[in-house]
């Protein structure tokens, strides 16, 4: 008498491979808000009103698909909003709009964002129009590139837009 156990070990495949994502995916949703409390606690600049703090997010994404996201704080800080460049900046709602419009290119594993989506953040960042630069979420970094040991490419973007 025969057995034939293809269909079964294609399932057990299967579901492992699943539980394999879903742990890692709850470890990156764990990470995510750690790091970018840090990258917060590194910070340079001083946060006089608050809204570039209410711009930091995270976001995790699978297969270019939202995980899970959040941002510093359970609500908004600051208690006015920032004028940059004539315009009324609103930290939160920057970092709401970033969670909508980003779109992740990763098509297949992981992909972990860190952003400060206010405008000057990227002056800040970049030294652009300052004397110096400041960290705002750079600090981080070499702790990320360090804790993902070379199992991950960790790149660091500042985008003016």
């Amino acid at each position: 008498m025969g057995c034939d156990f293809s269909g079964l070990r294609n399932r057990f495949a299967k579901a492992y491979k699943q539980r394999a994502i879903d742990i890692q995916t709850k470890m990156l949703l764990s990470y995510a808000p750690q790091e970018l409390q840090r990258a917060y606690e590194n910070r340079s600049f001083k946060n006089r009103t608050y809204n570039l703090a209410d711009s930091y997010v995270w976001v995790v994404y699978y297969c270019g698909e939202v995980q899970g996201s959040g941002f510093m704080w359970a609500g908004s800080k600051a208690q006015s909003n920032s004028i940059y460049e004539g315009k009324s900046i609103d930290g939160r709602q920057l970092a709401d709009d970033f969670i909508n419009s980003y779109q992740s290119n990763i098509s297949s594993g992981w992909e972990l964002v860190l952003a400060a989506a206010a405008p000057y953040a990227y002056n800040l960042e970049s030294g652009e129009g300052r004397s110096r630069r400041f960290y705002v979420i750079s600090s981080v970094f070499d702790e990320i590139t360090s804790d993902f040991r070379g199992k991950a490419t960790v790149t660091f973007t500042i985008d003016k837009s």
